[in-house]
């Protein structure tokens, strides 16, 4: 997003602390460049806003998050599955990585520099996470998807995601489309209902 005097000032904040983030880390991103970047006329117009310096980043992860969900739903509200969906998931998401890899590296700034205390707070209110599990729940009702617990395959989704993204964050010269349909397959093969004998979906059922 360009940041113009017209966007809302909130946003323009928020899009100025990824920047800054993304180029200069934590540290960098001071007060004084947030009002540069996002053209403001005071470091007043920010802690209007924002008490500290540690509230202004948590809620510019919250932005980089409802940023990421505007881009993937429509992918995977098209699909009707929930493999279908799952893959959707992963695919939308590395595709919203390749185009704003400035919120990658912001978002593994501030989670490397958040105190443990929020970043607990953070965790309990994974919406990806209750989001996830909440389509593993309706893809075993409808007997599509294998017996496990939503919840432990909705962290681990999430876990090989964040993976992925610190390691882009680095500059690993990762082919995100390739690394995309590696864990669709991974996790398409760990959710689908095996049919052969043994498997491991009517242990747990």
């Amino acid at each position: 997003m360009q940041i113009t005097p017209e966007v809302d000032r909130k946003t323009r904040i928020l899009e100025a602390v990824v920047e800054l983030l993304a180029e200069h880390g934590y540290a960098g991103a001071t007060f004084a460049r947030i009002v540069e970047t996002a053209q403001l006329s005071s470091t007043r117009l920010i802690t209007y806003h924002y008490d500290t310096k540690q509230e202004l980043v948590a809620a510019a992860l919250r932005h980089i998050g409802e940023r990421a969900q505007q881009f993937m739903v429509p992918a995977i509200e098209a699909e009707a599955s929930a493999r279908g969906k799952l893959a959707a998931y992963l695919r939308s998401n590395f595709r919203f990585l390749g185009e704003r890899p400035a919120y990658a590296r912001a978002a593994v700034e501030i989670a490397r520099n958040l105190p443990r205390e929020t970043a607990d707070a953070d965790l309990r209110e994974d919406v990806p996470v209750v989001l996830l599990a909440q389509l593993f729940v309706s893809g075993q009702e409808s007997g599509e998807l294998r017996r496990f617990d939503p919840v432990v395959m909705a962290v681990t989704v999430r876990a090989a995601v964040d993976a992925a993204v610190e390691r882009f964050a680095r500059g690993d010269g990762m082919d995100l489309a390739s690394y995309a349909e590696e864990l669709c397959a991974i996790f398409d093969r760990a959710v689908t209902v095996d049919t052969t004998p043994g498997d491991l979906g009517e242990v747990l059922s």
